[in-house]
């Protein structure tokens, strides 16, 4: 059974690109790469793997590492629905220039 997605508000792209690099600025730098619109009023954020710290020996971001990102975006605008699927663009680890990518869009409430 496929849940319904809900109905995304349409925001400013520079709204939401200015939202998304504060969240994905650390002390690293920023990481955001890309911000990509869809008809929807959906987002996909393409950004640096190096945005996460990861373990010695971790090839990808750890599932509480996503949680956290998602927490973080939820702290700066209650109404952000993060879609499930994340993730490593690239064939490359997160560790060696790897781009992650994840989906999001603001809810009416």
């Amino acid at each position: 059974m496929q849940s319904q997605l809900p109905e995304f508000r349409h925001v400013k792209q520079a709204y939401a690109a200015r939202l998304i690099h504060s969240v994905l600025t650390n002390e690293r730098g920023p990481a955001l790469l890309e911000l990509v619109a869809y008809d929807d009023h959906h987002f996909r954020v393409i950004f640096a793997a190096s945005y996460f710290q990861l373990a010695e020996g971790s090839a990808a971001p750890s599932k509480s590492q996503w949680s956290t990102l998602k927490k973080k975006l939820k702290r700066r605008d209650r109404r952000i629905f993060v879609f499930r699927a994340h993730g490593l663009l690239d064939n490359t680890d997160a560790g060696n220039g790897g781009r992650c990518f994840f989906e999001f869009g603001f809810m009416w409430k």
